[in-house]
């Protein structure tokens, strides 16, 4: 449970410990109880505020924070900001009852290396907290080229890629239509085109994704 101090995981597995900040408390012991019911996963610490999320997260290594936008004393966007420079290495995770259309770009500027609804279900929270790296590299291989993308835009961008669509894409990765659908928005964007073909072709070019068969 939060707050209880650390707990030994089995030796084989690293263990992630993670920082939950959700103003709703039912909310956060259910899902601090979710947490700590993985062999690899710790809910280390619980707050229901900014300023005890910030005071938690000095005060608390941790590997990620999930984090509400809705607080009773601030944003959770500017939470997730001071969590970047606090932690720059912690996998920043906005979960939100209220996925409006253009939150995820903002969460995304703000330093959130993923957005999800609440509606989605546990095992997307799970593979999000898990999924903390890029897809390694060969070593002394050039950086690549094009936009930066979170990991979960990344996911998105290669099952576009493959040919799947909005409805398909979130059956694979266990997000929501509506998740996607902001996905989508923000690498539109951050490629600086129109359309989700513009997005896959121009992709394609830099070397970021392979083609599946629909775009050859």
């Amino acid at each position: 449970m939060a707050d209880a101090g650390p707990k030994s995981p089995p030796s084989h597995t690293p263990r992630r410990d993670i920082l939950l900040i959700d103003d709703h408390r039912v909310f956060t012991d259910l899902l601090a109880f979710a947490l700590d019911a993985e062999p690899d996963l710790c809910c280390v610490a619980v707050a229901n505020s900014a300023q005890e999320g910030l005071a938690k997260a000095a005060a608390y290594a941790f590997d990620a924070a999930i984090v509400d936008l809705e607080l009773p004393d601030g944003g959770g966007l500017g939470v997730i900001a001071k969590l970047r420079v606090l932690r720059p290495s912690a996998k920043l995770i906005v979960l939100t009852g209220h996925a409006r259309p253009g939150l995820a770009e903002l969460a995304d500027r703000a330093g959130a290396d993923a957005f999800l609804p609440k509606d989605d279900p546990l095992r997307a929270v799970l593979a999000v907290v898990r999924d903390t790296a890029p897809a390694p590299t060969s070593p002394g291989a050039p950086p690549p080229s094009g936009p930066r993308l979170t990991a979960r835009e990344h996911d998105v961008l290669t099952q576009l890629a493959a040919g799947a669509d909005a409805r398909q894409i979130a059956q694979g990765l266990g997000l929501s239509v509506h998740t996607v659908r902001d996905h989508l928005k923000a690498i539109r964007k951050k490629f600086g085109v129109h359309s989700q073909l513009d997005v896959v072709i121009e992709a394609g070019r830099l070397g970021m994704v392979g083609l599946g068969e629909r775009f050859r």
